[in-house]
């Protein structure tokens, strides 16, 4: 078994509420983990469970999913009595930049689907339970062995959500997926409402998405075999990874770049096309040099640097210099000279007054 029951109830003690941590901005993924946790707890315990998270659920699929999902979650701005509470993180670790566990607090379980990082390691040796595995493409497949291995019922609602977190995390299982992320998918799908699936993944978008499509475009380039855009700031983080996905449909491209400010947040997001393409590991090296955090996959990752005190120019420069790392390390060519616009007769430079 690959939760043990016994171990849980003693991480949580005798503390009566367990706040299940997302990452910042969560995703479908990182959503449908806590909710299947949740229900995890619930069964076992008779906990008051809450989910929170930070940040803005932007994507237009994210918050049509909020819809359905078997427990509301809550803003961690508004959880009260936050010295009393069990934590448990979930697609996030303690120390990894992206979540708001606070200083000083050990989760008492953390389950994931990421590389440990330098700074999350020793955080993760005191943490009771632990449980990540970098060979699933999605942390909902973990979190559904949990509820087959202990009988927990799932309801209608909890199947549709861990079934969209597993295929929006998967690109429908066709990106970083595995027999494990097949057969939750498989097992799940007959208890999922279809319809409701489909008006989550179908949802129907705001002007401000044509607004970012455009931006997008009139400032995308390309170099060899990498496509990118700089979004300049912006108000929803989510466009970052929702517009390098969208970029990297051209169908000569095998690497994509998008970067945005959002709060003082320089983000980046790349995609990539080839199994062993390691963008995860890409990422890191490309960051953590510059002093931000970064984590991800074969073919998706992302990462942040902190702008906070930085004028406009030294973010705009910060900006150039992480994409021209990008594409020397990903093409191999340390003398890049030209890259040519996409569509624009030049390049916008969204940074520009």
């Amino acid at each position: 078994m690959s939760i043990d029951p016994k171990a849980l109830i003693a991480a949580i003690g005798m503390r009566k509420r367990v706040l299940i941590l997302t990452h910042n901005n969560p995703d479908p993924d990182a959503l449908a983990s806590a909710c299947g946790l949740a229900a995890v707890i619930q069964h076992l315990t008779s906990c008051r469970v809450q989910v929170g998270y930070s940040g803005i659920i932007g994507r237009s699929e994210n918050r049509a999913l909020l819809r359905y999902l078997p427990i509301d979650p809550t803003p961690f701005s508004r959880i009260r009595g936050r010295q009393q509470l069990a934590y448990a993180l979930v697609d996030t670790q303690p120390g990894a930049g992206n979540n708001v566990l606070p200083a000083g607090i050990i989760p008492m379980m953390v389950v994931d689907h990421h590389p440990p990082k330098v700074t999350t390691r020793l955080l993760l040796k005191q943490t009771p339970i632990v449980d990540i595995r970098t060979d699933y493409g999605a942390c909902a497949t973990i979190i559904t062995e949990y509820l087959q291995e202990l009988d927990v019922p799932i309801s209608g609602s909890l199947a549709t959500t861990l079934v969209y977190g597993i295929t929006s995390e998967t690109q429908s299982l066709g990106r970083d997926a595995t027999k494990a992320d097949l057969k939750a998918y498989n097992d799940l799908i007959s208890l999922a409402n279809l319809k409701n699936l489909s008006m989550i993944e179908f949802s129907r978008q705001p002007r401000e998405y044509f607004r970012y499509v455009k931006r997008a475009v009139n400032n995308a380039f390309f170099y060899k075999n990498v496509i990118g855009t700089r979004l300049g700031e912006i108000g929803n983080p989510d466009m970052v990874a929702e517009m390098a996905d969208f970029l990297l449909r051209h169908e000569r491209m095998s690497w994509s770049i998008v970067t945005g400010l959002h709060q003082d947040k320089l983000l980046v997001s790349i995609r990539a096309t080839n199994n062993r393409a390691r963008a995860g590991r890409t990422i890191r090296r490309l960051v953590e040099v510059l002093g931000g955090t970064a984590g991800g996959h074969n073919l998706v990752a992302g990462g942040q640097l902190d702008c906070k005190g930085k004028s406009v120019e030294e973010i705009s420069q910060l900006d150039r210099d992480l994409i021209m790392g990008f594409i020397r390390k990903v093409t191999n060519i340390d003398n890049v000279k030209v890259i040519n616009p996409l569509v624009s007769a030049e390049i916008h430079d969204p940074w520009e007054k």
